[in-house]
């Protein structure tokens, strides 16, 4: 059965210290691979390998080899050196009546389905940007991309297309990016369904969602673009070791049926994995929260997350653990992963989580 497309939200941790694998599954993602210097705007799928423009916006590629207006420091938006190497892409986050550029890059295998990942890349806006975005998402999808369209690519639009295969992620910005002088890092992690062979950055929001801030005076004279250089863009596998205190984790198999409460012989194993950490760990305790889909009442949601987090702990003092080391509560539809309607998101939001936390000293 092929995975349903989903919008995703919140990146829960489920272990806490990692390692993450040095192999970038991004091909050419520093944009360097070539056939020839870019001489024109609007030339990335022609000049560089790998790399396919997934709509009709004018997606540009610079390399220090390149003409004056599609160089590496200087060209037509500014001057930016690479990060990495001599080059590097650029393209509109913003610009009026919804006119997008997006980067669709290629992986060299598909993503493991359960693995978690960190994605990574830089974003320098461009000197004469008259604004900037605050907030930037990407999208994986199983097949590349190349749609009819210059507009931003909603899931709406994306259905209209038929897209089925695709997921989307924001992306947690580790400063301003407002400072043309700076190259700022995009990351966040990533937990993958197993179809995922291509990785598009860009705005996938219309004007009236989009979240801009003006950088210029408002006496002085700026288009209301928001143009931004990006370079070094790195898929990578994240390893995890074992659990991390006060941070939310969830169990990939410790999930619910519909409407229901029990737990599989599948969730037990996984709730026993939680029970023999703790039981090396005699310092801890654990808190237990349930969650449920979107179907149903309040009341009625709130109700049966209850019951999913109180069956966890009933079978965690099954096996061994004082009930004064277990606290559990229900939260309802409240707080989904996935904010869509999909059956495969509402599958992931009927779960629950553990947060582990250390006694007080006496």
């Amino acid at each position: 059965m092929s995975p349903k497309k989903s919008c995703l939200r919140s990146v829960f941790v489920f272990l806490s210290f990692y390692t993450v694998h040095s192999q970038n599954l991004v091909i050419n993602g520093s944009f360097e691979e070539h056939f020839d210097c870019p001489k024109e705007m609007g030339s990335l799928s022609q000049n560089l390998k790998s790399l396919i423009a997934p709509t009709n916006g004018s997606t540009d590629y610079f390399h220090e080899c390149g003409s004056d207006i599609m160089g590496v420091p200087q060209n037509f938006n500014g001057f930016q050196e690479a990060f990495d190497g001599n080059a590097y892409a650029g393209l509109y986050l913003y610009s009026p009546n919804d006119y997008r550029e997006y980067i669709q890059l290629k992986l060299s295998k598909t993503l493991e389905k359960g693995k978690t990942y960190k994605v990574s890349f830089r974003l320098s806006l461009a000197e004469k940007s008259g604004l900037s975005i605050m907030e930037v998402s990407s999208l994986f999808c199983a097949e590349p991309l190349r749609l009819d369209t210059n507009k931003n690519l909603s899931p709406r639009r994306l259905d209209n297309f038929k897209i089925r295969e695709y997921t989307f992620m924001n992306l947690k910005l580790m400063g301003p990016i407002y400072n043309p002088e700076k190259w700022v890092l995009i990351e966040g992690e990533y937990t993958a369904s197993g179809f995922e062979n291509y990785l598009v950055f860009g705005n996938f929001k219309n004007d009236r969602y989009s979240k801009t801030l003006r950088i210029t005076p408002k006496n002085k004279k700026s288009l209301p673009l928001a143009y931004y250089y990006m370079d070094k863009v790195a898929v990578v596998q994240i390893e995890r070791k074992r659990f991390e205190l006060n941070v939310p984790f969830v169990l990939n198999r410790l999930q619910f049926e519909f409407d229901d409460y029990k737990l599989t012989e599948k969730a037990k194993q996984e709730i026993k994995k939680v029970y023999l950490h703790l039981k090396r760990n005699p310092i801890l305790k654990v808190s237990i929260y349930g969650h449920t889909d979107d179907l149903g009442s309040e009341n009625y949601n709130k109700y049966l997350s209850s019951r999913r987090a109180r069956a966890v702990a009933l079978y965690l003092q099954e096996l061994g653990l004082p009930q004064g080391r277990i606290a559990w509560e229900g939260k309802g539809d409240r707080q989904p992963i996935y904010k869509d309607r999909s059956n495969k998101a509402r599958d992931a939001n009927r779960r629950v989580e553990f947060v582990m936390t250390k006694f007080e000293d006496n």
